[in-house]
Parts: structure tokens; C-alpha cells; sequence
């Protein structure tokens, strides 16, 4: 579960390693969820999905596999639960660059809120091809 205020930017988020499936439920508020495709032999390599999802919709966003998440809350608060095939290692876990001009995502801000975690220690996505991350 997470919880975050207006503005606030988590993400991108993935696993290096014991790759993830997630459902991604809403319960509070509404967001801009995004998912991106991080599976190198894919046609839709470094492509990106976005949509909106409000705790109004009867609707959970499935993310496969090698995708990195991240989202921004667009409400004053919001809630997200997460159900997720494997679990969490935090040896494995990477950030991609919200902001990396190669994946152009059309954010709602220039200026999000961010944690220490997701401004400083991000990688582009050539840096992660580069360094065999991915």
C-alpha cells in the first residue's frame, strides 16, 4: 500500500532481478499511473502506457513483468494498493528516470514532489542498457 499527497511523484520503479507482476487498485483519490516497457527484445521497448485512475472506477491496472511503475497523485491524497506476483528485494530494486527525454512521458507537472530515492538515484534507460541492468 501507498500513500501519498497532491503532486507527489513515486517511480519509475522496477526490479532488476525476481521481476514483479502488479495490479494496481486505487482506494483513495486518483492518479496518473504509468507503466514502462523494459523487456529489450520487445517492439515496445521504451515505450510507455499511461491512464487515470480514481477510486470511483471499478478498475486495477495490471503491469506485466519487466515494466517499471510509477505514478503521480492528481488528487489532494491518495491511496494505491498493490498486489504483486513476487515479493520485494530491495537488493534488486531500481529507479528509472521519471523525467528521461528517451521515454518523453507527458507528466501533469515539471515540478513534482519527489523522495530522495526517486531524484538521486535514477538511471536513464541508455544507463540501464549500458550497464546490463536490464
Amino acid at each position: 500500500m501507498s500513500y501519498s499527497k497532491k503532486n507527489v511523484l513515486r517511480g519509475l520503479h522496477f526490479q532488476s532481478k525476481n521481476s514483479q507482476a502488479q495490479i494496481i487498485t486505487v482506494t483513495h483519490g486518483k492518479i496518473l499511473d504509468v507503466a514502462v516497457d523494459l523487456r529489450r527484445k520487445s517492439r515496445t521497448f521504451g515505450k510507455y502506457v499511461s491512464l487515470i485512475i480514481s477510486y470511483m472506477d471499478d478498475f486495477s491496472f495490471y503491469i506485466p513483468k519487466n515494466f517499471a511503475h510509477g505514478f503521480i497523485c492528481l488528487s489532494k491524497d491518495c491511496t494505491i494498493n498493490y498486489k504483486c506476483s513476487d515479493y520485494r528485494n530491495s537488493n534488486y530494486e531500481k529507479t528509472l528516470n521519471w523525467n528521461d527525454p528517451d521515454i518523453n512521458i507527458k507528466w501533469p507537472t515539471t515540478k513534482p514532489i519527489l523522495s530522495s530515492k526517486d531524484r538521486d538515484l535514477g538511471l536513464s534507460l541508455k544507463d540501464l542498457v549500458k550497464e546490463k541492468i536490464i
